[in-house]
């Protein structure tokens, strides 16, 4: 088997542990998406889908444990975050990257991975006009400068964010290889 699973329990917050395979598949925060990849499972089948915790989007930049009250379950396992939640406005209106951003970040990553969810966040670009319109990348998502996205992927990485999403994969991941 290809899939990362985990054994599905009467108990739905006892998080049972995964058994790692190389592809580990998950979605988003919908109700629905539960009922089809988790509530249909029957006890002792595994699990093979793990979906997003509910986020309370009303105010980006609430506290962390107002935007995420919840706990990890066997099924909810991460919390999946715009860049909205770290930085008023998102990419598009990010100033100078700050003390008070990275305070920000780590509060963010600290309050999920007590929560035990792994978290992520979307989709931090750096990419000229140019690359965005040629490759079909979102404006909104972008931070107007590779150096400035550059800055946040390490604060991210610094911070213990589980999954940085970008459309310029190979850089972050060169980045990230070389710390």
């Amino acid at each position: 088997m290809w899939l990362s699973t985990a054994p599905k329990t009467a108990d739905p917050g006892a998080v049972q542990p995964l058994a790692i395979r190389p592809i580990l598949v998950l979605t988003g925060e919908s109700d629905a998406q539960q009922a089809v990849f988790y509530d249909e499972v029957p006890v002792g089948s595994q699990l093979l889908v793990f979906g997003a915790a509910h986020t309370n989007t009303k105010d980006p930049m609430a506290a962390p444990e107002v935007l995420e009250p919840e706990l990890a379950s066997n099924y909810r396992r991460w919390w999946n975050n715009s860049w909205h939640v770290v930085e008023e406005g998102g990419q598009q209106h990010a100033g100078e990257w700050t003390a008070a951003d990275n305070d920000r970040l780590r509060a963010l990553v600290r309050h999920a991975h007590e929560r035990h969810l792994w978290i992520r966040f979307y989709t931090l670009d750096g990419a000229t006009e140019k690359e965005e319109s040629c490759n079909g990348w979102f404006h909104s998502y972008n931070f107007g400068s590779l150096p400035a996205a550059e800055q946040r992927w390490r604060a991210a990485q610094q911070a213990g964010v589980d999954y940085i999403a970008s459309d310029q994969y190979e850089l972050l991941g060169a980045l990230l290889r070389n710390k």
